[in-house]
């Protein structure tokens, strides 16, 4: 996986959303965009919409522009969601498992 593939860049927007929840802060506008995490705005408003569709934020509006496509508005506002949450949690334990499993199988002779 590179470091633009959806996955890595959800985690990435999803643990930053986690870090302004666990510390009470609004997320910053000038930090959750498109720059930050090395995309295109278009992967970044997609990216956003699908993580605000599958109900892992939230507080974050879309609006249709003629000109520009889709128009993000209330980053400030963004939250990470219960199942936001899970989401972490869960990828946190496989990426765990993956290198103990990783790690046990370099102990394997003939792997």
């Amino acid at each position: 996986m590179g470091n633009n593939d959806f996955f890595t860049v959800t985690y990435k927007i999803l643990s930053y959303l986690k870090y302004c929840y666990e510390n009470g802060i609004n997320p910053d506008p000038n930090i959750l965009n498109a720059d930050t995490f090395n995309i295109s705005k278009v992967q970044f408003v997609n990216t956003l919409q699908m993580l605000s569709d599958h109900g892992y934020i939230s507080g974050v509006r879309f609006t249709s522009a003629k000109i520009e496509g889709i128009v993000i508005s209330g980053l400030h506002n963004a939250s990470i969601t219960v199942e936001g949450l899970q989401y972490l949690a869960e990828n946190t334990m496989m990426k765990k498992a993956y290198k103990i499993f990783k790690e046990f199988r370099d102990w394997l002779p003939g792997y």
